[in-house]
């Protein structure tokens, strides 16, 4: 279906519209001498010293300048179409959302506001504020940063109309560029402008022109989209907010996360408190225009927009453009380019994810469970085959449009298997080592599992599959944290992990579904990386083929084959009892955090990934899931992501990793043979006790197989003391599984 490019985490840039004819108000003259001055000032700030050296760099980028002309004269666009990995269309981007208007049918009030925080020079400079150039050009060199910006509305104008313009498919785009050579041509073409235009027909284009976030180019069309009146009607509490949000459209979304509707709320108040400073509002109509609640039809008429949108491929489209922006397709291209862009999804799997989400929230409803996120990759290759963001891409009450398998969430007991394969890899464990489940004060840190349960000392493998908080701790301290934090960065769990602190290991650090699916994929994979993608490749309007993507390319090994093989056997132990799928080729782990705000499933099978997640989100800032941070039924609690009514990762993995892979696998497609045991792996009968090797002696009851690396096999029977752990008496009863065997819920405070 024809669509517009819905919010992203970061905005595309600003695109063209449709120019009107305006008539040259002045003729070309003194463009050298008011340039000069401005040049030599900023010379002078970086360093570059002389009027004759002056001349000569104004002289050579006053050269092959681009036409301004094409503020009036857009070439003609061509729609570019987005199919799925079977070619067959699943979106178009165009530019359509605009309506250009004359100055004297956009509110006064919207005029001020944006001359107020963007330009409050505006009527009196000559295209360039000197003073502002100076001050940004000493700010990069001293700081070395470019954070300071310091172009007029009429060079923005320039810049991101003109300049922009003229950048080629796929590549960087002009108000992207803040090199010197960008700069200078910018400087040259807005003195031009402002000698062909009056400052009104500048400022008349450029609110024609400018982004507003959620596709709506151009001030008429944003005053629709946000409040559903004409630009001529918007009131002060209206334009002010409007005004705010061209500097960064997805910073100040009102529709997207807590953190980004309150940074609209702290950009509105900036405004009106800028048209204070610049005499267009007094203090107390400041204060009354901040009062008003523009929030409840806004967030009403966006809902009711939204149920236009494609809500199948909402979050991967999504998700596409700004991958597509980030590796240089500005918007510009995207809107007008003609593109073919081919990507990764596969309709099939995308329809079974959805419906597997929908079908899990309906099922754990009453535990207070109201959407969800499922993620699907090739693990092969890192294509993103399926992503469902949430339970409904249009629902405003659980921000449908949140991106649940993109945002960084803890991970609860899901972060384990890094620990656990750093352990394995250092040679000093094996899946028998014996591990501390029976000392619950580590560092003087009193720490308690989730059943709240000791059970002595238990093998490594069992640690895993029945989730045990302080194996999981004791081993962590042990191998060191910064080594398994590293580890997890190599695989491309690339999250914040707090190395001081041991509740990192059982999930308290902060990570995003796709990069925790691909850190999993390198376990599934024999040890080699890949990085999730959307695009396989994009084509132009004359049928060439672009560059491809650095990240269509696996990422080469990041731990032997033989490790990823054996973590994978460890994992199998999850999906395989906890699911009963223990004859399937599955491997897995749980998660959940503290509070049952978030609940995990990751795992894979020979040829696929599959990330799940699911959670109680709110639509205001205050939780209405009516359970507390127990599970049990309590008041609403401040926050957006909410406590559950005991949800545990098992839940997840029942109501919905579990059932997606079974629909996945059947018709046509069949389930893989399991992964093939590489050299360097071997297996030995070793006796309960200890983990160690069994002999002649040891009795029948007490002996078991396990693998191990070939390098790293335990001592014999009696033998095989870990440094630091005292073994049990010899060949005890084993200890019987809980009958619950869901993760636990990591926090600084002790677990349950």
């Amino acid at each position: 279906m024809a669509r517009v490019p819905r919010f992203t985490p970061r905005p595309l840039t600003r695109s063209r519209t449709r120019r009107r004819n305006y008539r040259s108000r002045r003729g070309v003259n003194r463009r050298w001498q008011s340039v000069l001055l401005v040049l030599v000032a900023v010379l002078a700030v970086v360093g570059i010293a002389g009027t004759a050296g002056t001349v000569a760099v104004v002289g050579y980028y006053s050269q092959g300048l681009p036409s301004l002309d094409q503020l009036r004269e857009g070439s003609l666009d061509q729609t570019t179409r987005i199919y799925d990995r079977n070619g067959v269309q699943i979106s178009s981007l165009y530019q359509e959302n605009r309506t250009i208007v004359a100055l004297a049918k956009i509110a006064p009030a919207l005029q001020d506001a944006t001359i107020s925080v963007e330009d409050r020079t505006f009527y009196s400079h000559q295209g360039v504020d000197y003073r502002r150039v100076v001050i940004a050009a000493a700010y990069d060199v001293t700081h070395r940063s470019s954070a300071l910006g310091g172009s007029t509305i009429t060079q923005q104008l320039i810049k991101n109309d003109v300049l922009c313009a003229t950048c080629a498919a796929g590549g960087t785009s002009g108000s992207g560029d803040r090199s010197f050579s960008r700069k200078m041509r910018e400087l040259l073409l807005a003195e031009e402008l402002e000698r062909r235009y009056s400052k009104q027909q500048i400022l008349e284009l450029y609110l024609n022109s400018i982004f507003y976030g959620n596709h709506a180019f151009g001030i008429e069309a944003a005053a629709q989209t946000y409040f559903g009146v004409s630009a001529s009607q918007l009131n002060v509490a209206q334009a002010s907010f409007l005004a705010g949000l061209p500097q960064s459209p997805s910073a100040y979304n009102p529709f997207g996360t807590p953190e980004q509707r309150q940074n609209a709320k702290d950009r509105w108040n900036d405004v009106l408190q800028a048209m204070v400073a610049n005499g267009k509002l007094s203090q107390g109509a400041a204060d009354a225009a901040a009062k008003v609640d523009i929030w409840t039809a806004m967030t009403a008429r966006h809902a009711a927009a939204s149920s236009g949108q494609d809500a199948l491929t909402g979050h991967f489209i999504d998700y596409t453009i700004q991958y597509l922006h980030d590796h240089g397709y500005d918007e510009q291209t995207l809107l007008t380019g003609g593109l073919k862009i081919y990507t990764t999804l596969d309709t099939r799997t995308q329809e079974l994810a959805d419906a597997a989400v929908k079908s899990a929230v309906k099922a754990l409803s009453s535990k207070g469970a109201n959407t969800g996120g499922l993620l699907a990759l090739d693990p092969k290759t890192g294509e993103i085959l399926a992503m469902v963001g949430s339970a409904d891409y249009k629902s405003v009450e659980i921000r449908g449009q949140v991106n649940l398998t993109d945002v960084g969430r803890q991970p609860g007991s899901s972060f384990k298997p890094y620990t656990y394969a750093v352990a394995l890899q250092s040679g000093q464990y094996t899946a028998s080592t014996l591990l501390n489940d029976k000392d619950p004060v580590i560092g003087g840190t009193h720490f308690q599992d989730w059943d709240g349960r000791l059970q002595g000392y238990i093998p490594l493998r069992t640690a895993i599959e029945q989730s045990r908080n302080l194996p999981a701790l004791w081993t962590f301290k042990d191998v060191g944290p910064q080594k398994v934090v590293d580890f997890a960065h190599k695989l491309g769990a690339n999250g914040n992990f707090d190395v001081n602190s041991l509740t990192t290991t059982i999930g308290s650090g902060d990570i995003k579904m796709i990069d925790h699916l691909a850190a999993y994929s390198a376990f599934d994979n024999g040890g080699i990386r890949v990085y999730p993608h959307p695009v396989l490749k994009v084509v132009d309007a004359s049928g060439k083929t672009l560059p491809a993507f650095p990240e269509n390319t696996a990422g080469g090994p990041v731990m032997t084959p033989q490790l990823a093989y054996l973590m994978t056997n460890l994992l199998h132990g999850v999906p395989g009892k906890e699911l009963a799928m223990s004859a399937l080729p599955v491997a897995g782990k749980t998660g959940t955090t503290d509070g049952y705000t978030s609940s995990w499933m990751m795992g894979y099978t020979p040829n696929l990934a599959v990330g799940t997640f699911m959670a109680h989100i709110n639509q205001g800032d205050t939780c209405n899931s009516g359970f507390n941070a127990y599970g049990s039924p309590g008041v609403p609690t401040s926050g957006w992501l909410c406590p559950t009514k005991v949800l545990w990762g098992e839940d997840v993995g029942q109501f919905l990793w579990k059932p997606f892979l079974d629909t996945y696998y059947s018709g046509a497609t069949r389930w893989p043979a399991t992964w093939a045991q590489p050299a360097g792996i071997v297996s030995a009968t070793i006796c309960r006790a200890d983990g160690g090797l069994a002999d002649a002696n040891t009795p029948a009851d007490q002996k078991t197989t396990e693998i191990f690396l070939a390098e790293a096999q335990p001592r014999p029977c009696g033998q095989n003391v870990q440094v630091g752990v005292t073994p049990p008496t010899p060949y005890p009863t084993p200890t019987p599984a809980p009958t619950h065997s869901a993760t636990p819920t990591p926090s600084p405070k002790p677990t349950r």
